[in-house]
């Protein structure tokens, strides 16, 4: 069994709550100014950082609903089935990177906390992941094939969240993910 240990002593001064409109502000402001070094530099983890920092604002209910088209715009500066010429139905990090899985399932997840799945072509979306999945029942992440069982977990988040599970094959899918399973129990 295990045993509490308290390794630190807390200073009487600290704050003892959660200042929630401290962590509403940054998260706010975060990444706000397009001319900032670090903004430039963080770009591929635009599209999944907006989900977790909207996630955190509904957490905290302040989540701002004002915000459904600026949200929508920037998303649609990433969904390739949007653009001209465009035909691989995934989302993309940012404007000039391949779509990915992982900003797929990150957008569809936006999208779906603002009711607002029709700012993307889901049925292309739909018809990307699905290419994805591997005869074994795997998922690659995109086009260049790297194969982890992250990709399986966003394969079919993204597909039951637009309720279209049929277009893969469900059953292979799972014995995938359970032929990874460590000798811990773990995945991986």
């Amino acid at each position: 069994m295990a045993t509490l240990i308290k390794d630190i002593k807390l200073q009487d001064n600290i704050p003892n709550s959660i200042l929630f409109e401290k962590h509403v502000e940054f998260i706010k402001e975060y990444g706000q100014d397009e001319n900032n070094y670090e903004y430039g530099m963080t770009d591929y983890l635009r599209v999944s950082g907006m989900y977790w920092g909207l996630t955190a604002l509904e957490l905290m209910n302040t989540l701002p609903s004002q915000s459904k088209g600026q949200i929508t715009l920037e998303l649609s500066c990433r969904v390739y089935t949007k653009l001209p010429g465009s035909t691989s139905g995934g989302i993309s990090a940012c404007i000039g990177h391949d779509p990915h899985i992982l900003h797929t399932l990150s957008a569809v997840q936006i999208l779906c906390i603002y009711n607002n799945l029709e700012a993307i072509d889901v049925d292309g979306v739909v018809k990307c992941v699905a290419s994805l999945q591997l005869p074994d029942g795997s998922f690659t992440g995109d086009k260049w094939g790297e194969v982890d069982t992250r990709f399986s977990f966003c394969a079919v988040a993204t597909l039951s969240l637009l309720k279209r599970m049929d277009v893969i094959d469900v059953n292979k899918a799972v014995d995938f993910v359970a032929s990874c399973k460590n000798f811990d129990g773990g995945f991986g």
